[in-house]
């Protein structure tokens, strides 16, 4: 193979001779097929297999491969919902890659979310909570992150990255006011758990028709890592279930909140997960909410976005 050196990943990254890379590696692994497909989007390079497998080519310099593979290995066959299995990892041409399993299922967007009835909503979103709870109370010992590390890197950074973002100029003038009121809200020492990192509709499976739709798979475990569980809700709370305040009380809920811990407070930490979330950009989860709530203050950006108080 001849791949684009690493420094000309992003500008080759629709070229087809990423196909040719995952026809190299099917040949080394002895993988029969009729047929490869390109995932349109993403920050790494992902082939569908016929419908079998899934060949993830990571974006150099970064430790998705690692992350993804020790994730994967970790939580297999230790939940309820179905994750992808490692078929076959390697380098090709310095780049890194994973094979596994394609899930069952097919994936949802926010546009299907909305269409449908408040009670299967209900459902899919109340499993979900359950599923990460599972995850959340798996042993994590084993797993290597330093979370206190990570965070007060994210504190550090945090203006740069939303004004990098976009981020209206309110909310970086209150950035560093809103973390020096409200980060000793968040446990100095909280018990430090697996977490998925990055779960939104593109993350997940459903099978079903509209009626019964069911959760059927979670995977692109590339940006997991180990620490408070509630980093793990900050996707949900504004790729998904944005906006919609009884929705995230019974997300709570099923978790195993009591309703008296469903308060101002966690709306405030939830707030500092989304602020502190490691791809976050306040400007994107505005845009998603409505037409004009990039010119919220960040204090209404917070009512808005976690409305379940």
């Amino acid at each position: 193979m001849n791949l684009p050196s690493p420094n000309h990943f992003r500008n080759a990254f629709n070229d087809a001779v990423w196909l040719d890379a995952a026809r190299c590696v099917c040949a080394d692994h002895k993988i029969a097929f009729e047929s490869l497909a390109r995932a349109p989007i993403g920050d790494n390079v992902v082939v569908f297999i016929d419908d079998r497998f899934v060949l993830k080519i990571f974006e150099p310099g970064t430790n998705g491969f690692t992350r993804e593979k020790a994730a994967l290995e970790f939580v297999q066959n230790r939940l309820s919902l179905e994750t992808p299995e490692i078929v076959a990892c390697g380098k090709l041409d310095g780049y890194e890659y994973l094979l596994t399993t394609l899930l069952a299922g097919r994936s949802m967007n926010r546009a299907e979310w909305l269409k449908l009835s408040r009670s299967v909503q209900l459902r899919l979103i109340t499993k979900l909570a359950s599923v990460l709870r599972e995850m959340h109370g798996i042993d994590a010992r084993e797993v290597d992150f330093d979370w206190h590390h990570f965070l007060q890197n994210q504190v550090e950074t945090v203006v740069e990255r939303q004004r990098r973002e976009g981020g209206n100029p309110e909310w970086i003038e209150s950035l560093p006011r809103y973390l020096d009121d409200y980060l000793g809200l968040l446990p100095a020492r909280p018990a430090e758990v697996f977490v998925h990192g990055d779960v939104h509709f593109g993350n997940v499976h459903v099978s079903g028709g509209v009626d019964d739709l069911m959760l059927s798979g979670l995977f692109d475990f590339a940006d997991s890592l180990k620490g408070f569980c509630e980093y793990d809700f900050a996707a949900i709370g504004v790729l998904m279930i944005q906006g919609q305040g009884d929705l995230q009380r019974e997300f709570f809920r099923a978790y195993g909140y009591a309703d008296s811990e469903i308060n101002i407070e966690l709306r405030r930490r939830m707030m500092l997960m989304t602020i502190l979330y490691e791809y976050s950009s306040l400007k994107r989860y505005a845009d998603r909410l409505r037409p004009g709530a990039v010119e919220l203050t960040l204090d209404e950006l917070e009512r808005e976005i976690w409305n379940f108080v």
